[in-house]
Parts: C-alpha cells; sequence; structure tokens
C-alpha cells in the first residue's frame, strides 16, 4: 500500500513540476512584444494593408487578448475590418519544447465592410488571386524576422478553431448606381469554424440577420478539395430590397416578396445535390403583359430534391412540389444545357385540381371571363415534356388528364364532363368520355391532330339513346329569364355583322341519338353529319322522324364572309302540319292541318335582320293533303268578312303549289281545293307576317246562296256550275288580316256575265229555243249563225 502511495506522490509531483514549468515558459515565451511581432507582420504581409494592434494582454488561462484590431483598406484609410477584441488560445504542452502554438482564435464584435466597386471587383478581391495550390506552398506558420526567430522561439500560428461573435457587415454596392450605392446590413453575426485543417472537412457555423431576416446555416467544409456541406435556414427575407439585381429579369414590376429557406446542400465546384423547402410568401407582381391582373399577395412553396453536375451542365430533378395559393404541382426530370439553351425531360402532375379553388388562387382579373362560366369540378393531369426550352407548346409530348365532374356555365347551360384526355405527340383522343347536361346523358368521342399546327384536325361523334334538348334549352332559359326581366341597358352602338372567320381547322363529326324531344315534338333517329374545310361548315345531312314523317336538311355555310353566306335544304314528307306548325310557328299554332310535304331551297347572307331580308332568296314547293285551316287569322277573318260561319274552318283536300322567297318575300302561286272553298291564292307574305294576296276564291252553290239569298248580286258571279267566284284581297298581316273584294276583279266578272245574259236574251227573243238536252232535233243553221255574230259582238 505504501508503494503506490509513494508513487502517485512521485506522479503528482512530476505534474506539479510540469504545471510550474508551463506557467514559468509560459510567462518567459509569451510576451505582449513577441505576439505583435509575429502576428502584426504576418497578416499584413498575408493581407497587404495595413494592421493596427492596440493593447496586448496574455492571460495564462483564457490566453492571448488583442484590443482595438483594425484593418485598413488596400492604400486607403478606410477601415476595412475591425475588432474590439481578438483571443488567440495557446496549447499549454508544446511550451515545454519551447514552441507557442495558437490552435483558436475568437473575434468579438467585428465590424466589417465589403464594398463592391464600379468596374465589379470587390474591395477584398485581391485577396482571392491564391490558388489553393498556391495556398499549400505557403508555411502555415510564421514568425518575426530572422534575428527574432534566433533569439527566440516563434510563436506558431496554426488556427485549428475560430470564431466570431457579435459581428456586423456593411456591404456597399456601386455597381448598380455608383451615385447611389446600395447598401445592405448583415448585425449579429456569429460564426465558428473548429478543427480547421487544409487536408480535411472542418465543421462550422454561422448565424445573422440580413435586413433583420434571420439566417443560420451549418455545415462542413473541405478547403482542398473545394466542397462541402451545409444546412441554411432563413425566415422572411424581404427580397424586394434585392431587386435592382434581378429586376431586368422580372417579367413585371414586383412590389412585395418575402423569402424563406429550409434547404440542404452538399457538392463542391462541379457536383452539387440539395434538397429542402423554399417558401415564397406576400408576393405582389404587375406583369407587363398583364397590367389590369396584378398579382398581390401570393404564396408559392417549393419543395425539391435535386442534383446538379455543374461541368456537365446537368440539372436532375428528382422531385419537387410547387404550391401555389393551394394549387399544386409536381415535376421530376433532367434537365441539360441549363446554363445556355436548355433542353427538357419532365415529367408533371397537377394532382385533383380543383378549379373552383384554383380560380379562388388566382388574380380575380386574370380570369374575370372565365369565372362568368362558374367552372367546378376536379381535373388531374399528367404531362411529360420533352425538347428545347424555346418550343413553347410542342414541349408537351404526351399527357393525360381526367375529368371528374367538371362543369361550366355556357348559354344558360351548365354540361358536365366526365372522362379522360389522352395527347400523344401532336394527337389527342378522348376515353370513356361522357357529358352529362339537364337530366340527359352523352357519349362523346374526340379525336384531334396536328395539335401544334395550321390546319388543326378534329373528329367528334356524340352519340346518346336519349337526350332531351327541351329539357336542357329550359335550363338555359331560365337564367336568361332572369336577365330578360332587367331593364336593357342602352345601346351604345349599332349591331354589327359578324364575321369572317379564319380558322386553322378542319372538323368533322356525327351526332346520333335514338330519341329526342324538341320544341315538344318528339324526334327519333336523328342523324346530324357535319364537316369544315378551309372555313367552309358544310351540313352534310340532318335527318330523323317525327310527327309521322321524316325531314332531311343539308346546308353549307361560308364562315370567311362577313354576316356569312349560306345555303341549304330543306325536305320533310308526310309531317302532321298542326304539331309541326305549332311547334316552329307557335303563332299559328292550332291553324294548319293536314300531311305536310315540303321541299326548299334557300341561299342568304347576312346574321342582322335588315341583311337577312335583303339577301335571302329561295324556292320550294309545298303540298298540304286533306287538312283545314282554322282559328283565328286567315280562316276567321273571311268567315267574319263573308259572314260565312261555315268558312271558320277551311277545309280541302289538297293544298299546294310552288313559292319563291326573295327581297324579304315569300311569293307564292298555290292551288287549295276543298268541297266548299277553292282557291287560287298568288301574292306575297312578308318574312315579317306582312300580307299581298289574291285570295282568287271561288264558293261553293250553297254557300253562294247564303252570301245572296236574292242572288241580284252572285248571279254576276257564278260559273255554269253554281260556284260563284269572289276576287278577294288580303293585307295586313297573319294576326290581323284585312279582307276587301277586288273591285277591278268585281267589275270584270260582272261585265263577263252580263254580256252573256244579254247574248242568251238576244238570241232567245231572235230565234227559237236551242233544243232541250236529250233532244236529237238537230240545231238550227241560223240560230248558230246568230249565236256566233253575238258572241263576236261582245267580244266573245
Amino acid at each position: 500500500m505504501n508503494k503506490f502511495v509513494k508513487i502517485g506522490a512521485i506522479v503528482a509531483a512530476v505534474v506539479l513540476v510540469l504545471v510550474v514549468a508551463v506557467v514559468i515558459l509560459a510567462k518567459i515565451l509569451i510576451t505582449p512584444e513577441r505576439v505583435r511581432a509575429t502576428v502584426v507582420p504576418v497578416a499584413e504581409k498575408a493581407l497587404e494593408r495595413e494592421v493596427h494592434l492596440g493593447e496586448i494582454e496574455v492571460r495564462l488561462l483564457t490566453g492571448i487578448a488583442l484590443h482595438d484590431l483594425r484593418i485598413k483598406e488596400k492604400d486607403s484609410d478606410e477601415t476595412f475590418v475591425s475588432a474590439g477584441q481578438v483571443r488567440l488560445r495557446y496549447r499549454f504542452w508544446p511550451l515545454l519544447f519551447l514552441q507557442v502554438v495558437v490552435d483558436e482564435v475568437r473575434l468579438e464584435d467585428p465590424q466589417i465592410r465589403v464594398v463592391r466597386l464600379a468596374d465589379g471587383t470587390f474591395n477584398f478581391s485581391d485577396l482571392l488571386g491564391e490558388t489553393p495550390e498556391e495556398a499549400q506552398t505557403q508555411p502555415v506558420a510564421a514568425g518575426p524576422d530572422a534575428e527574432t526567430v534566433t533569439a527566440a522561439p516563434p510563436i506558431n500560428l496554426t488556427i485549428a478553431t475560430v470564431r466570431l461573435s457579435g459581428g456586423e457587415l456593411l456591404f456597399i454596392d456601386q455597381m448598380i448606381n455608383p451615385d447611389a450605392p446600395m447598401r445592405y446590413q448583415i448585425s449579429q453575426l456569429n460564426f465558428a469554424a473548429r478543427d480547421i485543417a487544409l487536408d480535411r472537412a472542418f465543421p462550422f457555423e454561422l448565424e445573422c440577420r440580413i435586413n433583420d431576416a434571420p439566417l443560420s446555416v451549418e455545415g462542413r467544409a473541405d478547403v482542398l478539395r473545394q466542397t462541402g456541406n451545409a444546412r441554411i435556414n432563413l425566415d422572411n427575407l424581404d427580397v424586394t430590397a434585392f431587386s435592382p439585381y434581378f429586376r431586368e429579369q422580372l417579367p413585371g414590376r414586383l412590389t412585395g416578396l418575402k423569402l424563406g429557406l429550409d434547404v440542404r446542400a452538399e457538392g463542391g465546384a462541379d457536383q452539387l445535390t440539395s434538397s429542402g423547402k423554399v417558401a415564397l410568401r406576400d408576393l405582389s407582381l404587375t406583369l407587363d403583359d398583364l397590367p389590369d391582373a396584378p398579382i398581390r399577395g401570393a404564396n408559392l412553396l417549393l419543395d425539391y430534391d435535386l442534383s446538379a453536375d455543374l461541368a456537365a451542365s446537368i440539372l436532375n430533378l428528382r422531385s419537387s412540389r410547387i404550391d401555389y395559393n393551394g394549387i399544386i404541382a409536381e415535376a421530376s426530370g433532367r434537365i441539360e444545357q441549363f446554363d445556355a439553351e436548355p433542353r427538357l425531360a419532365m415529367d408533371l402532375r397537377v394532382p385533383s385540381l380543383d378549379l373552383r379553388k384554383a380560380l379562388a388562387a388566382l388574380p380575380s382579373a386574370l380570369v374575370a371571363d372565365v369565372k362568368e362560366l362558374d367552372p367546378a369540378g376536379v381535373v388531374d393531369v399528367r404531362a411529360r415534356l420533352e425538347g428545347a426550352a424555346d418550343q413553347g407548346a410542342a414541349l408537351l409530348k404526351n399527357a393525360e388528364v381526367r375529368l371528374q365532374d367538371v362543369q361550366a356555365t355556357a348559354g344558360g347551360m351548365r354540361p358536365a364532363l366526365n372522362g379522360r384526355l389522352n395527347l400523344d405527340g401532336d394527337r389527342l383522343e378522348s376515353q370513356d368520355l361522357v357529358m352529362r347536361a339537364a337530366g340527359n346523358q352523352a357519349r362523346i368521342d374526340l379525336k384531334a391532330s396536328n395539335l401544334f399546327g395550321e390546319p388543326i384536325v378534329v373528329s367528334q361523334h356524340i352519340s346518346a339513346d336519349r337526350f332531351d334538348l327541351d329539357a336542357l334549352l329550359q335550363a338555359a332559359a331560365g337564367p336568361a329569364a332572369a336577365t330578360a326581366r332587367e331593364p336593357a341597358p342602352q345601346a351604345t352602338a349599332p349591331a354589327e355583322e359578324i364575321g369572317p372567320f379564319d380558322l386553322p381547322l378542319r372538323a368533322d363529326g356525327t351526332v346520333k341519338i335514338g330519341q329526342t324531344v324538341y320544341k315538344g315534338l318528339t324526334i327519333n333517329d336523328f342523324d346530324l353529319a357535319y364537316r369544315l374545310v378551309d372555313n367552309i361548315l358544310t351540313l352534310e345531312k340532318m335527318t330523323g322522324r317525327v310527327v309521322g314523317g321524316t325531314f332531311n336538311q343539308t346546308a353549307r355555310v361560308d364562315l370567311g364572309r362577313e354576316g356569312l353566306a349560306y345555303q341549304g335544304k330543306v325536305n320533310l314528307q308526310s309531317l302532321q302540319a298542326d304539331p309541326f306548325v305549332s311547334a316552329f310557328f307557335p303563332q299559328a299554332a292550332g291553324s294548319f292541318f293536314g300531311n305536310l310535304n315540303l321541299d326548299l331551297d334557300l341561299n342568304g347572307r347576312g346574321t342582322l335582320p335588315e341583311t337577312l331580308k335583303q339577301n335571302l332568296s329561295g324556292k320550294g314547293r309545298i303540298n298540304l293533303l286533306e287538312g283545314r285551316i282554322t282559328g283565328a287569322g286567315l280562316a276567321e277573318g273571311l268567315a267574319n268578312f263573308l259572314n260565312l260561319e261555315d268558312l271558320r274552318v277551311l277545309r280541302f283536300s289538297k293544298f299546294g303549289g310552288s313559292f319563291t322567297i326573295e327581297q324579304g318575300r315569300v311569293r307564292l302561286n298555290t292551288d287549295l281545293e276543298g268541297s266548299e272553298v277553292r282557291m287560287k291564292p298568288q301574292g306575297s307574305v312578308g318574312l315579317d307576317g306582312s300580307l299581298d294576296l289574291n285570295l282568287n276564291a271561288s264558293l261553293a252553290p250553297n254557300l253562294m246562296q247564303r252570301l245572296d239569298q236574292r242572288g241580284q248580286v252572285t248571279r254576276f258571279l257564278t260559273d255554269q256550275q253554281g260556284w260563284g267566284q269572289l276576287p278577294l284581297r288580303v293585307a295586313g298581316n297573319y294576326d290581323q288580316p284585312r279582307f276587301a273584294l277586288d273591285t277591278t276583279g268585281v267589275r270584270e266578272q260582272v261585265e263577263e256575265r252580263a254580256r252573256e245574259e244579254l247574248q242568251r236574251r238576244v238570241i232567245d227573243r231572235v230565234l227559237p229555243p236551242k233544243p232541250e238536252e236529250g233532244e236529237e232535233k238537230p240545231q238550227d243553221p241560223a240560230r248558230r249563225l246568230l249565236d256566233d255574230a253575238v258572241r263576236g259582238i261582245f267580244g266573245r
């Protein structure tokens, strides 16, 4: 036991001797003069700047304290770096070998002034000229001049730790505007680097406030290999203060932006990997191209993970997620030549985009027109971009758009779409695309090609088992009716013709509906085919079965002319007239009955009423079989005029003939045959409903007798069969026709009948009467001669 005590006492004594020796050597080797002689020349030689030191304190336990350090600008009295106190910590054990090794430098409250001059150089640019290889050839240790070295051991400045606390850095930029330099302040600057070595990585930490925004950096640096890694956190930096540096690259005027960072980066001069989050908050930007739709208070968040080959200018974006006011977009892929002419190979996705929320996230003025459509629903987009960045839309190589109950209000209607749209190169094709509207459902097959060229080629096919057009139009009429009750605004300019249109489009399509309802009419087997080529829209056919008959229509519309130019043909076969007329001419509802056949050729130009009247022309034939005309209008007006109740319903076996359309009027040449009434209407009916007709009516004997029971007048207006000839004229309009006798026609008929009556009486008085029917006695030659003479006298 005593042996161990003795050994312990010996060790303690040795340690005590060593400590005393270290203390004595420290007092001997580390003196203020030696420190000044070591630090100042080394610093001035390395920095090529004048260095001033104030009081120097050597403390046994806390190290060396240098007060009032000031480093001047090169060739100037302006202060470059100043510090209230610099602490140098030395190692104890090298003192036993008569060496002073300083391994830690601590700067307290340093003031650093960095200036970028008008020529783009900095006030420290001369310090950056030394390459890393040259730095390695320089001796790490430094000391006084030769005489001092021979007189006493040097102080070795092998610095392993550097600490900076409470510092401030003032950055002055004279390059942007030499007359009014930009000034930026970094305050509360704290920095620490430990285990500093040129041959291995060492850790460092940095904290400061940039224009009062907190910044922290923590990482490792390898000076020899020029590599490192760091985690950077920045919160709420006002970017607008730095806008002079990137103002020319902005697409508008930036008035507000706060930047936040939480990123990690690792690499060097050739390779870099980075990941993290970038936050742009309170973004306010007025775009040059959209000055009326400024961005106000927007937030953009970026979450990314990337690697970059800086030597080859290749960026690999492993993943990224952008959140703009709740609009999410994701991207991954590769960008080559990003420093010159970028080429992209990217995958994009916009997952589950709520259209209503998306519109709310965008500037109101930018989407004002779209908001009127009130779009809703969810869209999911996947896309592939490949090619040069300046290719624009041609970058889009393929895409898939999923539509989930996507709706919009247009023309009072609100259809909804479900299905997919697939893009492959310049070709688009729909898949399982279904449109729902007002309780109806239709399938849409859509194909388009040459999307990025001219013309775009589109083929569309719509089909449905049943589609109620009336329900759709009623839904559309609801908002329109509400609007119609509001006072109409005063017209500020005359209406103009639409067109001409120059559509970079070539299209064709079909519409097939098993059963539809339009204007209350049930239409079966509706079949429509169209095509659009060189701004010429051709309706190749529109057929169907309705009200017991069929219809067939073709048309051609020239969209390339102002007001359009159009021609068409309509054929109706065996349609029931009453429901057809009631549907398309409600003012004549309940007036026309029978089986209707119609052939009509039309030509015209213009969409305004006056232009239409002047330029619409056509011709056709109409045939109405086993029908009747009744109700207000012509039938009632004729009955009232002649005071014959029987004429309130005009029955006929056939009504038909030809007609032409010109100068806004329909000119008739028709014939009506009935058991009690016969007519040969001639004249015109205006497209506005005005009438100018000669009916050339004939009434059956029983109606003529009731019209003139005494026979004093009608006997001059009847033919040999007893039918009364009434040369009636009709003016006014269809709703309120005005009837009148054609006095010229009446006079001619009366004169004709008078001549016939006088002729008969003369012959009867001069010659014996003609033999009655059935008698075989031949006519007297004298009577026949007299008959011919009388006819010649009276113009017969």
